[in-house]
């Protein structure tokens, strides 16, 4: 799922860490999302994350793949702006029109 401010890269599935054990932690510009995996006591790194502000899309994409990792750009604002009215209401939608008078 693409985040609306961040570039993302997937090392690892999530589904293999503990639930509870994922942390973010700061180094330099790179966001680094760690965890435990299951039946382990030490961390390890899950994903790395991109802020749109610091990264180019380009410079992300390269730095996930020198990490074998998988990439995902950030959300496009159209992206996010369907992604939003997926939520409304179809009388809320304003894409959508809702007839009101019954047939």
């Amino acid at each position: 799922m693409p985040y609306p401010s961040e570039h993302s890269c997937r090392l690892r599935d999530p589904d293999s860490f503990e639930k509870d054990s994922f942390r973010r932690i700061k180094r330099g510009k790179l966001s680094i999302i760690i965890g435990r995996l299951k039946g382990k006591t030490t961390t390890t790194t899950q994903a790395f994350r991109y802020s749109k502000d610091e990264w180019t899309e380009a410079e992300a994409r390269k730095h996930c793949e020198e990490n074998d990792g998988r990439f995902e750009p950030a959300a496009s604002e159209t992206q996010e702006m369907i992604k939003e009215m997926d939520y409304l209401d179809p009388a809320d939608n304003p894409v959508i029109r809702v007839d009101t008078e019954e047939a």
